[in-house]
């Protein structure tokens, strides 16, 4: 049978076409069977991930981060950060800002580990509210620091190393499979999975972590309020006891190229040592005998601190601590880079380095974004109550009666600019105009607490009617705690 001229031309393109197709079908395939080229590209790719699931974990001897795709991204993003401003630590993803409601100053936080405090917080809290709490203008959490059992640059261990562990002990399993004699012997896989491991946790264990997530000053007696700033409904309010960290310190996040993030480090004297005789210059903070007999053991730790009784060991103008972790990111970040050229070797095996990856690639990310207790960050915290207002300038005026002088901090924030007359009086302490209108307002902005707390006292006085004078020292007590009493 012969073909017209004209036709055969239609013929092969039509014919070329079809082997076209099928080789694109048969390319699918093959990639599906096995995704060899795949790994090497999402080794490049989540780097930002695994600094928030280190930044989470870090502060023990295992760091409860898994290898995945994009340790090596990384790796290299580290040592940018380490020649560039000096830190590990990512930048806050939440804004705060902390104030010292008894000084009155405020201060814009720049540490990482300061705004998940005040996120996992208000997480926590509105997890716990109830339906009948009702809409709110502002709310006002009070919490007071417990005590930490934990050494100044020590952690606690957790549920996200446990699962971590089972995680990683997941990946060798299956890393172990192409290493048997009966499946292929291949241990390439093996090999990429413990190297992978090894350079995580190296980054892991670096004491540059600790330095950076927790200020010196331990043992703080002031109250602090955390917030977003004005605009924000939800305040945070830390009554310190001399239980709290030093939320202020923390804020400023001092670089580690500096000395003073290295002296908490008391047991490692390779980081710093101790000074017998504290050196007399005028940034010197010493602490009188009659102030020193005041303090708790703990406090005069800080106090020594702050009197340089311990300094950072430098060399070359650095802390031995920050050249340790420059040595360290450098040298896994060429181990890294080594790394990604020998994860295309297991050719039969693609399938097993992407189930291996994705297992920490989703570790990874469930970590960096989990709630964690505020006492896994050494700030052990117990709620003392919760203040809530339909007014923003109600709950203020609440809290301020509540805590007397604490509210004023609060007041600047919030309402920067010219108050109305009622509003002024109040403050002035001239209260019944203020008091009067809100209680015209009762059932839609509640009662004042100044009122809800004289009506306890008369509660009390009328309780203590008994004879025996209990009563009215009850009534005293529940003003003192803020406990309103209806009537």
């Amino acid at each position: 049978m012969r073909i017209p001229w004209d036709q055969l031309g239609d013929l092969a393109t039509t014919t070329l076409k079809r082997r076209d197709s099928n080789e694109t079908i048969s390319s699918f395939v093959a990639q599906w069977a096995n995704p060899s080229d795949v790994g090497s590209i999402l080794l490049i790719i989540g780097g930002d991930v695994v600094q928030k699931a280190l930044a989470q974990g870090t502060g023990k001897p295992y760091t409860p981060v898994c290898f995945s795709f994009g340790c090596v991204a990384y790796t290299f993003t580290a040592l940018v950060s380490i020649m560039g401003d000096g830190k590990l630590l990512p930048p806050p993803d939440y804004p705060v800002k902390v104030f010292n409601l008894k000084s009155g100053y405020s201060k814009e936080n720049r540490n990482w580990v300061l705004g998940r405090i005040l996120r996992d917080l208000e997480t926590q809290i509105a997890k716990t509210a109830s339906p009948h709490d009702g809409t709110y203008g502002i709310q006002i959490s009070v919490w007071e620091a417990l005590d930490n059992t934990n050494r100044p640059t020590q952690f606690s261990w957790g549920r996200i190393h446990w699962v971590s562990l089972l995680m990683t002990t997941l990946q060798f399993a299956i890393a172990t499979v192409p290493a048997l004699p009966s499946v292929g012997g291949d241990w390439s896989v093996l090999f990429i999975t413990a190297v992978g491991t090894l350079l995580i946790q190296l980054i892991g264990i670096l004491p540059q972590w600790v330095a950076e997530k927790l200020p010196n000053r331990q043992h703080a007696a002031r109250t602090y309020a955390l917030t977003s700033g004005n605009g924000s409904r939800d305040i945070i309010v830390i009554i310190g006891n001399g239980k709290c960290l030093d939320l202020e310190e923390m804020a400023n996040a001092e670089s580690p190229r500096k000395g003073w993030v290295w002296t908490k480090f008391q047991r490692q004297n390779l980081l710093s040592h101790e000074t017998p005789t504290p050196p007399t210059t005028t940034t010197t903070t010493t602490t009188t005998p009659q102030r020193q007999r005041q303090l708790s053991a703990s406090q005069r730790a800080d106090s020594d601190l702050l009197a340089n009784h311990r300094q950072s060991r430098f060399a070359g103008g650095f802390p031995f601590g920050f050249w340790l972790t420059r040595v360290v990111v450098a040298m896994t970040s060429v181990l890294s880079l080594l790394l990604l050229v020998n994860i295309t070797v297991p050719k039969d095996y693609g399938w097993f380095i992407l189930l291996i990856g994705g297992i920490g690639m989703f570790q990874n990310g469930v970590l960096a974004g989990t709630e964690l207790p505020t006492a896994a960050r050494n700030l052990p915290l117990r709620q003392r109550e919760v203040l809530r207002a339909r007014k923003v300038m109600d709950g203020i005026m609440d809290f301020d009666t509540a805590y007397p002088g604490l509210g004023r901090c609060l007041l600047k924030e919030f309402f920067p600019g010219r108050l109305y007359e009622a509003e002024e009086r109040w403050w002035k302490g001239d209260f019944e105009e203020y008091d009067r209108l809100r209680v015209e307002d009762e059932a839609t902005r509640g009662r004042p607490r100044r009122l809800r707390a004289l009506r306890a006292v008369v509660v009390g006085e009328a309780v203590g009617g008994r004879g025996d004078g209990r009563g009215g020292k009850e009534g005293e007590k529940k003003v003192a705690e803020g406990v309103a009493v209806e009537v």
